[in-house]
């Protein structure tokens, strides 16, 4: 790994424990929130070192996927003062949807490089990186129902 590569990957980790933090403390992601901030902070940071990171070189998927962290990212600061009554469920989905997409490449390239010489993966096709997604997904999606009864039920 590069340098870059490293610096990057420290990055994105801390950015994941943040959330994870914030998610066990908090049950939630706010960005008004020093947990939020930090999170959404290290987020941007790992997603805009990730352009000049690529394996294949040039633009791609990983680096769409960066895109839209940052604009999920962006739209819940942009929605979290607002008042209307769907706003805090869109910054709850945004910061949450983020930190799912964040995953995604940490998995392929954590399965594509571990163990170092015998990957566990072949490539961002094998079964294996596509199962963790799915099963993050269906995390994810377990997690959200999660968040909108308890914004529901609290009648945020």
């Amino acid at each position: 790994m590069t340098t870059l590569g490293i610096v990057h990957t420290v990055i994105s980790v801390a950015a994941i424990a943040v959330a994870a933090v914030s998610l066990l403390k908090d049950k939630f992601i706010l960005p008004q929130s020093s947990l939020g901030k930090t999170y959404s902070i290290l987020n941007a940071l790992a997603c805009i070192s990730s352009f000049w990171l690529s394996k294949a070189g040039g633009f791609n998927p990983g680096h769409a996927i960066g895109i839209l962290i940052l604009v999920l990212i962006a739209v819940a600061y942009l929605l979290n003062s607002k008042t209307f009554s769907q706003a805090k469920f869109i910054v709850v989905f945004c910061m949450s949807f983020s930190l799912f997409l964040s995953f995604v490449p940490a998995v392929n390239e954590t399965l594509t490089r571990i163990p170092i010489g015998h990957p566990l993966a072949a490539n961002a096709d094998a079964a294996i990186i596509k199962q963790t997604v799915l099963l993050l997904f269906v995390m994810f999606v377990g997690g959200f129902i999660f968040q909108f009864r308890k914004l529901r039920k609290e009648g945020k």
